[in-house]
C-alpha cells in the first residue's frame, strides 16, 4: 500500500470494542467477492441503547488461506480508516485476530442487488432522478479519492455502490484493489510497485483493455457504464446483438466469449426503451464519461457539479407546475 499524505483520522476507541461473531449460518450474507463475503451483524442492545447494524468483510472459508486476500483485506481497512466522506461506506472495526473481519457501515441494498430486483419484478429502468442522484454522490466520493487521497478505485461498477432508503443517499464501497495517483491524476507506478489495475473487464475503460495510461478519468469511464446499467438493467456489453448466431453448437462458448469481449472497451448502445427525451439529463452524463480519449470525459468533480445542476432544474420544473 502506498504512503498518501492525508493525515489519519482518529478512530473512536469504541470502534475497538472487541465483538462475538455468530456461526455463518446465522449471519445474513450481504455480497461477496474475490475470496470474500460480505455478511450483516445484528450487533445486540446495549443499556438500552439500539445499536446499528455492521457489514462484516470475512474471508470466504472455501477459499484456500491466501495472503494475497489477507492483505488486501488489511489494506482496504487500513485506508477505510483514513477516510472520512459521505459518500464512503464507513470503517467501524478490523480484527486479525482468530476470526479475521473487516467491519463497515451497514447499508440497505447494492445498486447491483437492486438493479436484478427490478428485473425480476418486471418494473423497467430507474428514472432519470434515481440515476442523476447516483452519478452526483459517486462523482463526489471519485473527486475525494482522487484528489484527497490521490487514489484510483480500480473496479467502478454497480455492486460496489449501496443505497440507502430511496436513494437518499449512495456510498462507494470496496476499495480492496486501489491504486495510488500522482498530483496530475495519473497512475503511479513508483509508488504502486508490483502492484496493476485489476478491475472487472466489462466496466474498463479503452486504456486498460488496449494497455493504455491509467488515469482518475479510468474510473469515471467505470462510472458512466454504471449509470448505463441502471437503464439497460443489464451489464455492460452483455446485450443481444441481434445480427450474430447464437445458436452454434460446436465452439460456442468460445465464440459467444470472444464476441462479448470485443465490445469491451467501447460505448455500449442506448437501450430501445429508453427515451432520449426524458432521459436527456443521464444520457448526457453517460456520453460525457465514455468518451474514448481520457482528456475528453470530465474530472469527478466537474461530473458531481453538472450532475447536481441537473437534479436542482428538475425539482425547479417540477416545483413550478
Amino acid at each position: 500500500m502506498a504512503e498518501f499524505q492525508t493525515p489519519v483520522k482518529k478512530v473512536n476507541k469504541a470502534l475497538d470494542e472487541k465483538i462475538t461473531i455468530p456461526p455463518s449460518p446465522f449471519l445474513n450474507r450481504l455480497g461477496y467477492g474475490t475470496g470474500v463475503n460480505v455478511m450483516q451483524l445484528v450487533r445486540s442492545p446495549r443499556a438500552g441503547q439500539i445499536r446499528s447494524p455492521w457489514a462484516l468483510k470475512m474471508l470466504n472459508k472455501r477459499v484456500k488461506p491466501c495472503r494475497v486476500y489477507t492483505e488486501r483485506l488489511q489494506a482496504e481497512a487500513e485506508l477505510l480508516q483514513r477516510m472520512s466522506h459521505p459518500n464512503i461506506v464507513g470503517f467501524r472495526a478490523f480484527s486479525k485476530g482468530k476470526i479475521l473481519y473487516l467491519g463497515m457501515e451497514a447499508c440497505d441494498l447494492s445498486l447491483g442487488d437492486m438493479i436484478e430486483k427490478r428485473v425480476e419484478d418486471n418494473v423497467g429502468p430507474f428514472v432519470p432522478r434515481q440515476i442523476l442522484k447516483v452519478a452526483a454522490d459517486i462523482a463526489s466520493a471519485l473527486d475525494y479519492l482522487h484528489t484527497k487521497m490521490q487514489i484510483l478505485h480500480g473496479d467502478m461498477k454497480s455492486y460496489n455502490i449501496l443505497v440507502n432508503g430511496n436513494f437518499m443517499v449512495c456510498k462507494l464501497c470496496d476499495f480492496g484493489v486501489t491504486l495510488p495517483l500522482d498530483e496530475y491524476g495519473v497512475f503511479d507506478k513508483e509508488k504502486a510497485g508490483k502492484a496493476v489495475y485489476f478491475g472487472t473487464e466489462a466496466w474498463s475503460a479503452p486504456e486498460v483493455i488496449n494497455g493504455g495510461e491509467i488515469t482518475s478519468k479510468t474510473d469515471v469511464w467505470s462510472l458512466g457504464l454504471t449509470l448505463w446499467e441502471m437503464m439497460a438493467l443489464l451489464p455492460p456489453h452483455t446485450q443481444i446483438d441481434e445480427d450474430f448466431d447464437y445458436s452454434m453448437e460446436e465452439e460456442m462458448d468460445d465464440s459467444v466469449g470472444d464476441h462479448f469481449y470485443e465490445r469491451y472497451g467501447t460505448r455500449p448502445p442506448i437501450p430501445e426503451n429508453i427515451s432520449e427525451q426524458k432521459y436527456a439529463d443521464p444520457l448526457a452524463l453517460f456520453y460525457c464519461c465514455t468518451e474514448t480519449m481520457p482528456a475528453m470525459r470530465p474530472n469527478a468533480a466537474h461530473l458531481a457539479i453538472a450532475a447536481e445542476d441537473m437534479m436542482t432544474q428538475t425539482r425547479n420544473l417540477i416545483g413550478n407546475k
